[in-house]
C-alpha cells in the first residue's frame, strides 16, 4: 500500500496533513513535520478510524489486542505505526511459515497475547508533547539521555527529542521526536524509530505517528519468533 524510502516518507507526511486538515477542529499548522499543532474532537482509538488509508489495520489489531478501550478511555500517549508496518511484519510470518511448509496466516490468526505485547510498548501512561521530551543523542547518550518510560505493561522503552542544525548554526532545525527499543537497561542498544507527524491531540491523548520505515516491535523477525513459538 506505501512504498519505502524518501518518496514514501514524503507522501506520508502530505497525506496524513491533509487527512488531518479535513477532520481536525483546530486548524493550527507549522511545516517541520506535517501537522504540527492539530485536535481532534474524539478519542484517540477514533483518530485512527478516521484515517483508514494509514489505519485501518492498525485499529484492527489493536481490537484483536484488546486495546480498544485503552485508546477509546486512558489518558495516554501513542506512538502509532502505520498499517504498512503492520503489512510487512505478517509477510515476515507468512514467509517463514512457507518456508517450513505451512499455511498463511491472517491477523485474526495471531494470537491476541502477541498483539497485546508488541502493541502495548507503543502506549505510555499521560500525555507527552514534543515540549515534555527531553533531548536524546545517540552520539552521547550519557549526557542526552532523552527518557526511559515503562509502556503500558511495563516494558521499558526510551523517548527523545532529536535535534538538528540549521544554515551552520548548531541545534536550531526542526527538532523531531524519536522512541527506541533498548533491548537491555545495563547494556542498551537504541533501536530507534522516527515520528514523521507528531503532538496529534486527542480527547483523552496524543499520538506520535511513526513513519512508514518504522518496523512492528521495533524488529520483525523478533514478531515472527514470537509468532511462531507461540503457534508451534
Amino acid at each position: 500500500m506505501h512504498s519505502s524510502g524518501k518518496p514514501g516518507r514524503i507522501l506520508l507526511l502530505l497525506l496524513l496533513a491533509l487527512a488531518v486538515w479535513l477532520t481536525a477542529c483546530k486548524k493550527d499548522y507549522y511545516n517541520d513535520t506535517g501537522l504540527q499543532k492539530g485536535v481532534f474532537p474524539g478519542s484517540s482509538y477514533e483518530f485512527l478510524q478516521s484515517q483508514p488509508y494509514f489505519f485501518d489495520t492498525v485499529a484492527t489489531v489493536i481490537q484483536l489486542a484488546g486495546l480498544e478501550n485503552v485508546l477509546r478511555d486512558s489518558t495516554i500517549t501513542f506512538f502509532a505505526p502505520t498499517d504498512y508496518s503492520v503489512q510487512m511484519a505478517m509477510a515476515i510470518v507468512n514467509s517463514d511459515r512457507h518456508a517450513n511448509f505451512k499455511d498463511s496466516l491472517q491477523l485474526a490468526d495471531i494470537p491476541s497475547e502477541v498483539w497485546r505485547k508488541y502493541l502495548s510498548r507503543y502506549i505510555f501512561r499521560d500525555k507527552f508533547m514534543l515540549k515534555d521530551i527531553p533531548r536524546f543523542m545517540s552520539s552521547q547518550p550519557e549526557v542526552y539521555p532523552g527518557m526511559n518510560m515503562e509502556s503500558w505493561q511495563g516494558y521499558i522503552m526510551n523517548l527523545g527529542v532529536l535535534f538538528s542544525d540549521y544554515n551552520g548554526t548548531r541545534d536550531v532545525g526542526p527538532r523531531q521526536v524519536m522512541i527506541a527499543d533498548m533491548g537491555s537497561l545495563d547494556n542498551p542498544v537504541y533501536n530507534i524509530s522516527l515520528v514523521a507527524t507528531s503532538d496529534l491531540q486527542t480527547k483523552n491523548g496524543v499520538i506520535h505517528v511513526l513513519d512508514a520505515n518504522h518496523q512492528l516491535g521495533f524488529n520483525p523477525f523478533d514478531f515472527a519468533a514470537t509468532v511462531r513459538e507461540y503457534l508451534q
